[in-house]
Formats: structure tokens, sequence, C-alpha cells
């Protein structure tokens, strides 16, 4: 028995084949992220995201007898989840008021 190896991105399979191998097609067009818009809200989402996280940070204290003057900072789990949950607020917001074509 011959087995015919290609290398990934190079097979490409017509709708019949498809149907054939019984892989499902996606109706029309997958639609991505459209408009420079919405990558720009969303990453401004992002952007204070990251900016609300580095608030959560709190300086620990140094252990005793430690060679250095300061310890590890701690999380502060809750203002963590607050900033992600307010992230997702804004993506949904900019997945909303994104036009749909």
């Amino acid at each position: 028995m011959h087995r015919l190896v290609m290398p990934l991105g190079v097979l490409v399979l017509g709708a019949t084949m498809l149907a054939t191998l019984g892989i499902a097609r996606a109706a029309g067009k997958i639609r991505l992220a459209q408009t420079s818009n919405v990558t720009n809200c969303m990453m401004a989402c992002n952007s204070q995201a990251a900016a609300c996280e580095t608030t959560c940070l709190v300086p620990g204290t140094a252990p005793t007898g430690a060679a250095t003057a300061t310890g590890n900072a701690n999380v502060n789990t809750t203002c963590q989840l607050n900033c992600a949950t307010q992230q997702i607020s804004c993506h949904t917001t900019c997945a909303q008021n994104s036009p749909s074509p």
C-alpha cells in the first residue's frame, strides 16, 4: 500500500472532496474582525486592562534575614478579577458597536 505524504499547507481539497470525507463546510465566508475600528477599540480595552492590573500588585515584605530589603510583590486577586471583568465588558461593547456587513 502506497501512502501519499504531502507537507502541511500543500494539500487543497475541493468542496466535493470535503463532502466525501464528511467534513463540514462553512456556509459563505467566515467573517473576521472587519474593521480597524474594532481592532483599535479592543486594543484600547487591553491597554486599560494592563494599566488596571499594575495597580493590583502590592509590595511584599522581606523575609527575616533576607539578603534584599524588599520581598516579592503580592497580587490582589479581587483587583485582578475586576480588571478582567472590565476588559471583557469593554470587548463586548467594541463588538456590539461594530458594523455587521
